[in-house]
């Protein structure tokens, strides 16, 4: 059929139309049936990218365990480490977390406007170490799951992957069961779970519904991968991106990144409640995957926030736009906002914007 950018889609259209061009629709398929999925090297990125990931981590490892490339492998004898918040040790990573077959596919489990929540190099060693049955599902007071999934993952293969080597495993289909797996279960599953099998350069993508673990390394070097993770917005991340993302970093990345990153979002609030003037300045809409220009200074940082401080006039403001118009939520199935009664004065119109948006926030 002809795919329309249907408002009540929102941007489903468009994010749909570029994963068909990107030759990812059985991707998207498999991990609508079974919960995971592997992107092959041809469709992540070329040679180069690879070659650039796998220094990049290496580096990365031997900078945190003080040591030299060869003794690597000794560091991690019989053990394996995460090592944490690595995107800003390397732009390659930068790349990574904006691959747009990896972030495609992600976009499609957690939203367009999902944000990065940690970038993690993974380094595992010949022996019995390996991780249980789980699923990435954080909120652990609700063992029973939302519908949709609100994380999702890539791993890069820095190494090759199969049983042999330690690779990670998936429980099929067990992304519709929507729970977390029990003690027994994940005593069964442990040795019983799909391995992957799949070269360096592949990326393997699932959402957190999913139930996954890894084997133990039965063969010489090292198992070697990154790892990103990406939430729905009105989430906590796990690394402080939004608070360590420079102007620099956002210039040399497309707009895309500056989502990613985090940096307009409305929360958190101080007494003064939200600055819709920031949620305006923020890139709208749709953002191709296909986007590599540089943003530039389109894009910032947020400023130093007083969060201690009553702004009155805007407290001013926020009181006459709440006393004198009906407070509306936000249309979520068309492109126009919700229609208000006409504010009384110029000042009105721009607290009522903002009261608006913090009912969005909401």
């Amino acid at each position: 059929m002809q795919i329309q950018d249907w408002p009540s889609a929102k941007t489903t259209p468009a994010l749909y139309r570029e994963l068909k061009q990107l030759d990812l629709l059985e991707n998207l398929a498999e991990l609508e049936a079974f919960g995971f999925t592997v992107i092959p090297p041809e469709k992540v990125g070329p040679p180069a990218l690879h070659r650039q990931v796998r220094e990049a981590a290496t580096r990365v490892a031997c900078e945190r365990k003080g040591c030299a490339t060869k003794e690597l492998q000794d560091v991690y004898a019989d053990g394996q480490e995460l090592l944490r918040f690595c995107l800003w040790d390397d732009q390659v990573f930068e790349k990574l977390v904006l691959t747009p077959a990896a972030l495609g596919l992600i976009q499609w489990m957690v939203g367009t406007d999902c944000i990065l929540s940690l970038c993690n190099v993974w380094v595992k060693g010949r022996g019995p170490s390996r991780t249980s049955v789980h699923a990435d599902w954080a909120q652990f007071e609700m063992p029973t799951m939302a519908v949709e999934v609100f994380g999702a993952n890539f791993n890069y293969l820095v190494t090759d992957y199969s049983k042999a080597d330690g690779g990670l495993a998936f429980v099929p289909g067990s992304h519709r069961w929507r729970r977390l797996p029990s003690v027994e279960e994940s005593e069964y599953w442990l040795d019983n779970a799909h391995p992957v099998e799949a070269p360096a350069g592949s990326m393997i993508i699932w959402g957190d519904h999913t139930w996954h673990c890894s084997y133990p390394k039965d063969t010489d070097g090292l198992r070697m991968m990154v790892l990103g993770m990406y939430n729905r917005p009105h989430m906590q991340t796990q690394e402080a991106y939004r608070q360590t993302a420079t102007n620099e970093a956002l210039a040399r990345n497309p707009l895309r990144f500056a989502r990613l990153m985090n940096v307009y979002h409305g929360m958190p609030w101080g007494k003064s409640g939200v600055h819709a003037e920031r949620m305006t300045e923020a890139p709208q809409g749709y953002l191709s995957l296909f986007d590599t220009e540089p943003a530039g200074d389109k894009v910032s940082v947020p400023a130093d926030l007083d969060y201690h401080t009553y702004d009155r006039e805007r407290g001013r403001m926020m009181q006459a736009a709440m006393s004198e118009t009906t407070l509306r939520f936000p249309d979520h199935y068309k492109s126009k906002p919700a229609q208000r009664k006409a504010p009384a004065n110029a000042d009105a119109d721009a607290a009522n914007q903002e009261v608006n948006d913090s009912a969005a926030a909401r």
